[in-house]
């Protein structure tokens, strides 16, 4: 697993509740670092960085969390991706921010650009292979946010 280049830090920026956020990517993922210290902070960086692999080891838990809330929102989506032949998973992990504060994570997860929406698929009941399928994208505005508290539990929220 890379970790976080602290010479590769993305920018800086602080929010209204008096975060300072420093932005790194690793892979295909965003990383936020949230403290209340100072902008830039690498003593954070440097916390946040044995954390790392178990925040990684979290990523299919999460998922699965945020495709059970997902359903909720978008059945008629999920109906269709049910009946299809297509294996894989539709929603993945774009960006994390770690609070240091509080050991809190926060997850994002919407569309998995490394799943195949656009080639046409067939229904599980289409034997014969005769109907075409063309799947749904997951919709542009649709995406779970997943909460890790302290103690480790999940929870999806909007």
């Amino acid at each position: 697993m890379e970790k976080l280049r602290l010479d590769g830090l993305l920018g800086t920026y602080s929010d209204k509740d008096g975060y300072f956020r420093s932005e790194y990517q690793i892979g295909q993922r965003l990383v936020w670092v949230q403290c209340k210290h100072r902008e830039a902070c690498k003593a954070c960086a440097n916390e946040v960085e044995p954390m790392l692999y178990n925040i990684w080891v979290t990523i299919p838990d999460v998922t699965a969390k945020a495709e059970e809330y997902s359903r909720m929102l978008i059945p008629e989506f999920w109906s269709i991706h049910d009946n299809s032949k297509r294996e894989g998973h539709r929603l993945d992990v774009w960006g994390i921010t770690i609070t240091t504060d509080d050991d809190t994570i926060l997850f994002y997860v919407s569309r998995n650009h490394g799943f195949d929406f656009s080639s046409p698929t067939f229904a599980k009941d289409d034997y014969w292979n005769d109907e075409p399928l063309h799947l749904p994208d997951v919709p542009d505005d649709h995406g779970v946010h997943v909460y890790r508290d302290g103690s480790g539990a999940l929870f999806a929220v909007e």
